[in-house]
């Protein structure tokens, strides 16, 4: 007796990969938003405006998931989300924006550093 292997649903990777990039855009806006609270008392309102360029960009990150997901509604025999990642805009946005947190966080330790 032997048992039959379902077929394999071509999609659900797709999907997966997709989720994962707007769990990222979502982690990329808290961690924007925790270092402003974090930040703002040492540095003062100068980290509002590093901290918006990573909001928008990491709501850019989210936005371009999403269109794709609505890119493959429209052409389901067509795999989308290959095209989202085939340049590298998207994780060169997330290096860029996780970097820019880092550097943040950092000058936050040296200025609490020079000021004890």
């Amino acid at each position: 007796m032997t048992r039959e292997v379902p077929a394999r649903d071509t999609g659900l990777q797709q999907e997966r990969t997709a989720l994962a990039w707007r769990r990222t855009g979502l982690a990329l806006a808290v961690g924007a938003l925790l270092l402003t609270r974090l930040t703002l008392d040492t540095l003062g309102t100068a980290v509002v405006v590093p901290a918006a360029i990573g909001l928008v960009l990491a709501g850019w990150v989210i936005s371009v998931t999403l269109r794709g997901r609505r890119y493959a509604a429209a052409h389901p025999d067509e795999p989308s989300f290959d095209r989202i990642l085939w340049d590298g805009r998207v994780p060169a946005v997330v290096t860029l924006v996780t970097a820019s947190l880092a550097v943040g966080e950092l000058l936050n330790a040296v200025v609490q550093l020079l000021r004890a």
